[in-house]
């Protein structure tokens, strides 16, 4: 195994690092957090009874280490399991376990073990500098580079021997990943001078500089200095080896890749040599089992076996899913984000299979779409059902635990909201620092409860695309937009080559085929997206050749697989999640909201939750929260010297104004839907929502706000958006958005929780299991980061975290007349028995036709589930059209005075001359 194979394993007994040890204070505020955390809780822990607790733990220890000296994995594997089961109900730690968990791959049981040595008094390993120097390779290994950077510094100091040679090699490893040149170098080189000092260990280790360098040369193209280290270190490592090791298994997979770069015949043999060993001492769905396999399916391509491809980049995809599913239950937020970039590679890879490699592959195509299924904000899944299980299963203590993050959550949101009001600002930002890295190590204990709570033997049925297929309505299509980079593991002169973002669409019916579309270079489309976004938020501007360039790069190519369809069940992906499609203009110069109806999902996973029954029920009936009394405009004056350069500058120096509009819109709601609870004035306070549980619909109608990266003026068009000026701050964007209640322009206290902003990360922490829809009346709702692959960071996800089904929210700065407007006839819709997407599409058709500007109607765009709110799937309706003699496209029947000749002429010439700019094309609606 590799942890026989490692240095540290030969080295001789380490000593203690001379000097007084420095705690974990000496860490970053994030990583101290996560190390001073209290104890993960058990992952499957069941102690024996305290009775025989000790002679059954060294009864386990015994057939544990039995079994690794047999190089038995799997009964090693199992025995190790109940070993650390029985360890988790005593207060005694292993440092052999915890080694051969992370060289199993097993990171969850590996953290828990270091982290709670890090936790004690006294450490019960050798020295303390391993603790950090293992922690850190677990974050290495699970792409947390900033903390296993920080762990490994900390720990070279207090190692010596072979023990800093470890830490120095994980470095090492590091910098290669990052492209960190220099830093490598400087690597390096101590590894050398480590050598040149060390007695005994292993041979083959001295041979380990050379191989991270050869290692380097193949990553930056240098061929004909990778193939010389390469075949010089050969011989020298692979006498000293063991037949199973994993740095055996290192080396002949590089040479396996240059061979195949080279197309020479022996790569196959070399690679399957690797996958083998790679099998024997790691763990099924080790991260080095999936690279393996996908070095393998890169050489089958080359040599055009495109099925067995295929086979073998599935299988990696699903060791790769279920690995992913294991380390996305631990860790913070931030650190599931970072371990899905990992995840990503593994995608790009498998779509570039299909798209650049093998197009017309309905197995490839397939393949790929159920990678982005199972994948697709898959993060924010882990997050929500972790929050879900706690709220359902925690006993009194995690309860608490819960409890307390939703209090940290709302102090930070005041911290940030309020500014530095009555604290110098230095003093503010401290606080501010010192709540997040509270909240990033109270994150840790959930996961590791959430784990705790989970059976042992839970298992989740896989994702597939049939059975989404299954839960796609009659006469709808899925259309899943994804941005992945373009794998080329034969790029010039040999490195493999990750082309620049491109996005594709993948669309799939109810029954049929998978189609894949590549749809060009992501640059240009989000280029093109923006523009589009900024001509519909400003109702002077028209957007009409904006918005047909959008057309023409998204949905053009889109229609043609989508066929008579024109139902769409759309997940976006990148800046598109901030576009309405339906103000989208096709080619014969028509808005898409006449032709199509588009429910937004974040994946399609949405469709099967969907289907599912839900574990919350609405405890509740409707709830309306609308016109708060914000304030006099005069009460908040903050000082601009203490605002000027921090994070809660916007912030600390908005002011509300009064929305009359609100007080009519909550009366409509109130009459479109019986036994509505509305909260108006002084009552439309943060701790009123904060307090119900589970309404069948919650609509808040008020001020909204998101505070982008780099600031922009106010908008004074807008009525429903804050006053805010001044540079924006990076920072969580849960922090940079949320609504304005009771109270907000006289909030003065850092000690008042309840300070009339609501941020998203307060809301996040609802509880909205079981609430049907929630209508975020409000500018700008809808906005916030859009990562790839993982949805929108800001109301939209703190809405999908609290478990609300259905989101209804704005993209841009909106009017309070026009709102109110809306909305009336949205719910007057949704109570004739509506569906909660095709509805909104009816209000806005309504609305249309009195302004016909899209900023006036296409700002609104509903998110979830959209069936009725009695659960019935409505179809959407489209009016039948005719071509008229006079060549256009009109409403059949459609009545009303004739236009005089030399208007009709006009539109006549325009309606050619559009038709011969874009001409239609087959398929299309």
């Amino acid at each position: 195994m590799r942890s026989k194979a490692s240095p540290c394993s030969a080295m001789p007994p380490l000593r203690p690092a001379r000097g007084a040890r420095r705690r974990a204070g000496l860490l970053s505020l994030a990583v101290a957090a996560l190390v001073s955390a209290a104890r993960p809780a058990p992952i499957a822990a069941q102690p024996s009874p305290a009775d025989q607790a000790s002679e059954d733990l060294a009864a386990a220890h015994a057939r544990w280490r039995a079994a690794v000296e047999r190089d038995d994995l799997a009964e090693g594997a199992a025995l190790a399991d109940r070993y650390f089961a029985l360890l988790e109900g005593t207060s005694g730690l292993d440092s052999e376990l915890a080694h051969f968990y992370l060289g199993y791959g097993d990171y969850a049981r590996a953290e828990a073990l270091l982290v709670r040595g890090l936790t004690r008094e006294q450490p019960s390993f050798n020295d303390e500098g391993m603790l950090y120097a293992r922690l850190g390779n677990v974050y290495l290994d699970l792409g947390d580079l900033q903390s296993a950077e920080e762990l490994l510094k900390r720990a070279q100091p207090l190692l010596q021997g072979w023990g800093e040679f470890y830490a120095v090699d994980s470095l090492a490893r590091l910098y290669l990943e990052r492209r960190a040149l220099r830093s490598f170098a400087e690597a390096l080189d101590r590894l050398r001078v480590i050598l040149r000092e060390a007695t005994g260990g292993s041979g083959w280790a001295y041979a380990i500089p050379d191989l991270r360098a050869a290692q380097l040369s193949l990553r930056r193209g240098q061929v004909e200095e990778a193939e010389r280290r390469l075949l010089a270190l050969r011989p020298r490592l692979e006498p000293a080896l063991p037949a199973q090791s994993a740095v055996r298994a290192d080396l002949l997979e590089e040479l396996g890749v240059l061979f195949t770069r080279k197309g020479d015949p022996g790569a196959e043999a070399l690679l399957l040599q690797a996958l083998v060993i790679r099998e024997r001492v790691f763990a099924p769905d080790h991260p080095a089992i999936v690279r393996a396999l996908g070095h393998l399916a890169n050489l089958y391509v080359a040599q055009g076996r495109t099925a067995v491809a295929v086979r073998t980049r599935e299988r990696a995809a699903g060791l790769q899913d279920r690995s992913a599913r294991a380390n996305l239950a631990r860790g913070s937020e931030r650190q599931k984000r970072l371990y899905m970039g990992l995840v990503q590679r593994d995608t790009d890879a498998t779509l570039s299979l299909h798209l650049q490699g093998a197009p017309r592959d309905q197995a490839a195509a397939r393949l790929a779409l159920r990678s982005i299924l199972r994948r697709k904000g898959l993060a924010l899944d882990a997050i929500a059902e972790s929050f879900a299980s706690l709220r359902r299963s925690l006993d009194a203590e995690g309860r608490a635990l819960l409890g307390a993050l939703t209090q940290l959550d709302a102090r930070l949101s005041t911290a940030i909201t309020r500014g530095p009001i009555d604290l110098p600002a230095e003093e503010h930002q401290r606080e501010v620092q010192q709540l997040e890295a509270e909240r990033q190590g109270l994150e840790f204990q959930l996961a590791a409860r959430t784990r705790a709570a989970r059976p042992a033997d839970a298992k989740e049925p896989p994702i597939t695309v049939e059975g989404v297929q299954a839960a796609i309505p009659d006469g709808a299509a899925l259309v899943e937009i994804v941005q992945y980079r373009p794998h080329d593991p034969f790029g010039p002169p040999v490195r493999p080559t990750w082309g620049k973002p491109r996005y594709a669409a993948y669309v799939v019916g109810r029954r049929g085929d998978v189609t894949g579309v590549d749809l060009g270079d992501a640059d240009a489309i989000d280029a093109a997206a923006a523009e589009l976004s900024r001509d519909l938020s400003n109702p002077e501007r028209d957007p009409r050749e904006s918005a047909r360039r959008l057309d023409a790069l998204v949905m053009q190519p889109i229609r043609g697989a989508l066929g008579p369809a024109r139902w769409v069940l759309l997940s976006p992906d990148g800046a598109l999640n901030l576009v309405p499609f339906a103000a989208l203009v096709d080619e014969e110069g028509g808005y898409l909201i006449e032709r199509a109806s588009f429910t937004y999902l974040t994946s399609g996973r949405d469709l099967l939750r969907a289907a599912a029954p839900q574990a919350g029920a609405p405890r509740g009936s409707v709830l309306v929260v609308a016109d708060p009394a914000f304030g006099s405009l005069s009460e908040l004056a903050p000082d601009d010297d203490a605002t000027r350069g921090l994070r809660s500058a916007e912030l600390a120096g908005a002011r509300f104004p009064p929305l009359p509009g609100t007080e009519r819109e909550a009366e409509a709601v109130r009459s479109a839907l019986a036994s509505a609870t509305v909260l108006t004035g002084p009552s439309a306070t943060e701790e009123a929502i904060k307090r119900a549980q589970r309404p069948r619909v919650l609509h808040i109608a008020t001020h909204g706000f998101f505070l982008p990266d780099q600031g922009s003026p106010a908008d004074p068009a807008s009525t429903r958006g804050a006053a805010i000026e001044g540079p924006a701050w990076s920072e969580n964007p849960l922090l940079r958005s949320g609504l304005a209640l009771a109270g907000a322009n006289a909030r003065r206290s850092s000690s008042d929780e309840d300070d009339g902003i609501l941020t998203a990360l307060e809301i996040s922490s609802l509880d909205l299991h079981g609430t049907q829809l929630v209508v975020l009346s409000a500018c700008e709702t809808g906005l916030g980061e859009v990562p790839r692959g993982d949805g929108v960071y800001g109301l939209r996800r703190a809405l999908l975290l609290a478990g609300a089904e259905t989101q209804v929210m704005s993209l841009w700065k909106v009017g309070d007349m026009a709102t109110r407007d809306l909305m009336t006839s949205y719910y007057a819709a949704l109570a004739r028995g509506g569906g909660r997407s095709e509805a909104l599409r009816s209000a806005q058709l309504q609305i249309r036709r009195e302004r016909p500007h899209p900023h006036a109607w296409a700002g609104f765009i509903t998110s979830g589930e959209g069936a009725a709110l009695d659960g019935r799937q409505v179809a959407p309706a489209f009016p039948r059209v005719a071509t008229s003699p006079r060549g256009c496209a009109c409403a059949a029947g459609e009545g009303g005075p004739s236009a005089p000749p030399a208007l009709a002429a006009l539109a006549a010439a325009l309606v050619l001359a559009a038709r011969k700019r874009w001409p239609r094309r087959a398929g299309n609606w």
